[in-house]
């Protein structure tokens, strides 16, 4: 077969283009890289709801295929997730991210965690992060065991199958309170560091593991539980499901809570700039965006993870 000389120009030109575009993009990651603007998308939810709940609030209920649907946007991009122990090292300059890295975290042991959501995070090769409230799962693990069908929590050995299929794990308490009304009625503390180190403890002595990580409970935050937070862990995340959250009693805005400057925006969530990890962030005020809040539609999800590379 005998190419003309104008096909193989042409043929020759889009592969330069194609290489060119490449490359241009390897090279703006690389200028946001250097000036410290990268951003980390971080996505969270409690799981799959195999009944739908109430959709008050913002809130959406997402079915397994829904769940399937978004995280195939997040594969199809080309997103690898990340740990903490990787955020850690990019943070103090010790190690390198992928091209495109993904933060991925689920709160509270439910059943669908082991079974549902496993299957889609390994469909897709992600590693989440599991953060553990532990009064449920316990007051389980002293009872007749239910069928799985019938079960709200995973016992601790179907937790230690999805640290074998490589989820981290991180604390979320015992029994989940309000930390910005904890703090008001025990402003001594002590209920507060009871509920971190018990919980410290419970999955030390289940998983052999100790917690590194805190997911704060809710849409509530507090000084007082920061500061014992800091003395035990490495990071602290939140959970942004609008632009509103609980701190020392008081309302606040979730940007405000972070020290974010900018309105919030008009899907009524915090600023661009409060949604994603960065080097600027306050490692015990990390955001972490919810999957059935204002991104729990295909669009709004594919353009939260576009948008981190802009």
């Amino acid at each position: 077969m005998i190419l003309s000389r104008r096909c193989v120009l042409r043929t020759a030109f889009a592969g330069t283009l194609m290489t060119t575009g490449i490359l241009a993009s390897r090279v703006l990651e690389s200028v946001f890289e250097g000036t410290g603007s990268r951003r980390i998308p971080i996505l969270m939810s409690h799981g799959i709801d195999s009944v739908p709940r109430s959709t008050e609030n913002g809130y959406r209920s997402l079915s397994a295929v829904e769940f399937d649907a978004l995280y195939r946007i997040a594969r199809e991009l080309d997103y690898e997730t990340i740990g903490y122990d990787e955020l850690e090292k990019w943070l103090e300059g010790t190690g390198s991210l992928p091209r495109r890295p993904l933060m991925i975290d689920f709160d509270h042991p439910t059943i669908t965690m082991r079974y549902d959501v496993n299957d889609i995070m390994q469909r897709y090769g992600f590693r989440p992060t599991l953060f553990i409230n532990t009064a449920g799962i316990e007051a389980q693990a002293k009872e007749p065991l239910p069928k799985s069908e019938e079960r709200q929590f995973m016992t601790w050995d179907e937790v230690g199958d999805l640290l074998k299929a490589g989820w981290r794990i991180g604390a979320h308490t015992v029994n989940h309170p309000n930390l910005s009304d904890l703090s008001i009625q025990d402003p001594t503390g002590a209920r507060i560091v009871e509920e971190l180190d018990q919980s410290n403890e419970i999955i030390e002595s289940r998983l052999g593991l100790k917690p590194r990580d805190f997911a704060y409970t809710g849409t509530s935050f507090s000084t007082q539980a920061e500061r014992e937070i800091r003395k035990r862990y490495r990071f602290g995340r939140l959970w942004i499901v609008n632009s509103q959250y609980n701190m020392d009693g008081k309302r606040a805005r979730m940007a405000d809570v972070m020290g974010i400057a900018g309105a919030d925006e008009a899907d009524g969530g915090p600023p661009r700039a409060a949604r994603y990890i960065t080097r600027n962030s306050n490692r015990y005020r990390l955001p972490s965006m919810d999957t059935n809040h204002l991104i729990h539609d295909q669009g709004p999800f594919r353009r939260y993870l576009e948008e981190a590379n802009i």
